[in-house]
């Protein structure tokens, strides 16, 4: 990195780097998409930008979904040799779990297959990384309650619990991947 974007990178002070080395001691992941790398030498733009100082090619397999707001992209997070995340070929997707459209019935969100096979698809990945040697500390899915999306409002359904946002009460129905969270919990 210190030759890829040299006198913009700062400084540190040899004291700096000793407070620094070594100091972290627990690092989370918030995993969102995945893609691919691959090195590749590209022009410096003037001004400097973000993707140009990375010096990679980036691919990206996606999957979309009706709502086109989450895609789901094939997990190929590795560390020291040690994957997390589903490792398939390229041409083969793990199908988006996270995101419902939100044109569905209540009964259509409830029956959320394709979340219970994302998450029992990354789980089992994450698994294996662990059987493998990645000191992984837990695991959250996104998420416990379908909520409020940025850019899509209240249309988008993440959570393993419906919420029916037109409702006074704001009534709440677990989905069938609330019922596999809760089997696989109790195991």
């Amino acid at each position: 990195m210190q030759d890829l974007v040299k006198e913009r990178l700062p400084r540190f002070t040899p004291d700096e780097a000793k407070v620094v080395k070594g100091s972290a001691d627990w690092i989370g992941v918030n995993q969102y998409t995945t893609e691919f790398v691959k090195g590749q030498k590209l022009v410096q733009q003037r001004p400097t930008s973000y993707s140009a100082d990375l010096q990679v090619l980036l691919y990206i397999s996606i999957y979309y979904c009706a709502s086109s707001l989450i895609y789901s992209r094939n997990f190929a997070v590795e560390r020291n040799g040690k994957p997390i995340g589903p490792r398939k070929s390229w041409k083969n997707f793990v199908l988006p779990g996270m995101d419902q459209p939100g044109n569905l019935t209540r009964d259509q969100y409830l029956r959320d297959a394709t979340r219970v096979r994302y998450y029992r698809s990354y789980l089992c990945e994450l698994k294996k990384a662990i059987d493998g040697g990645a000191n992984v500390l837990g695991y959250f899915a996104w998420s416990l309650l379908d909520n409020f999306e940025w850019m899509y409002g209240y249309t988008s359904k993440f959570g393993i619990v419906y919420v029916n946002f037109n409702s006074p009460t704001l009534e709440r129905h677990p989905k069938a991947s609330a019922y596999w969270f809760r089997d696989l919990l109790q195991h």
